[in-house]
């Protein structure tokens, strides 16, 4: 158990090298990671050669298919502690049978990311990765809102074409305020009103690209294709939930956000970005 634990640090060790130099929010757990910023989760599977086994292409062979039976019980888990909203986490949603055996298979599912590592003791690491698109097409109501006018931007697409002199997108300088990432985040005025959450967005939208982007640094987030071009910058002022996933923003920001979104539909397009620390 010893050396099991000791290799599952190594291996973890090489995702948190690779996350050290981007710009990404990432939440690195002890088996695994959940990158808010390219929409990931991540984990990294230890398998063992069995005893008796035959031959060393069959110890390989079920080195690995024990590896993949980690990895996936590791993403699992993981995706038990996605943080969904304010209030809500994943571990709660799976109590719903319908939605854990959904997820369970969707997790089945998961690519593998690299190629495998084969070690000097025998043992062998490889790492899955799943999308967040698929939980929440499993997680989120479908709720609908408006369909777009003609010539806008059609889901998948990740940003609405840049028009000159109008907003791309949003960006929520959320830093300071020790927001914490969520799947589905919300922007409130200073009133407690659901600026921008479940009914001003496009499903479709949601799913395929998430329901905001997170991103570290003001540059960074400028060159997100989410909100490429012009996006409208507007500064949290607080936190709200449990969770303090949701960002409550001035009035005065909240009127400036309401134009852009009925002259461009940036909120009904998810293209909302967030700064976090």
């Amino acid at each position: 158990m010893k050396r099991y634990r000791m290799k599952r640090l190594i291996g973890l060790s090489a995702i948190l090298l690779s996350m050290a130099f981007s710009q990404g929010v990432v939440t690195q757990l002890d088996n695994g990671s959940i990158n808010y910023s390219d929409q990931t989760m991540a984990a990294v599977g230890i398998g063992f050669v069995p005893q008796n086994v035959i031959n060393a292409g069959q110890a390989r062979r079920m080195a690995l298919r024990i590896a993949k039976q980690d990895a996936l019980r590791q993403l699992i888990e993981i995706v038990n502690g996605v943080t969904l909203t304010s209030e809500t986490t994943m571990s709660g949603a799976m109590v719903d049978d319908v939605i854990n055996t959904k997820v369970r298979g969707f997790i089945r599912g998961a690519r593998q990311v690299g190629d495998p590592k084969y070690l000097s003791d025998t043992s062998v690491e490889v790492e899955y990765s799943v999308s967040m698109s698929g939980i929440s097409d499993i997680i989120l109501p479908p709720l609908t809102v408006a369909a777009p006018p003609p010539g806008a931007a059609q889901p998948g697409t990740g940003a609405a074409t840049p028009t000159t002199g109008g907003i791309t997108g949003v960006i929520i300088d959320a830093r300071g305020l020790k927001t914490r990432p969520a799947m589905a985040p919300r922007i409130l005025d200073q009133n407690g009103n659901a600026v921008y959450g479940p009914g001003t967005y496009d499903r479709s939208y949601a799913v395929t690209n998430g329901v905001a982007g997170y991103s570290k640094t003001l540059e960074a987030a400028q060159k997100d294709p989410r909100v490429l071009g012009n996006p409208l910058v507007v500064k949290g002022i607080s936190t709200s939930g449990t969770n303090r996933t949701d960002i409550v923003i001035s009035n005065a920001d909240v009127s400036k956000i309401d134009l852009a979104n009925r002259s461009y539909n940036v909120l009904k397009d998810c293209r909302v970005l967030i700064l976090l620390d």
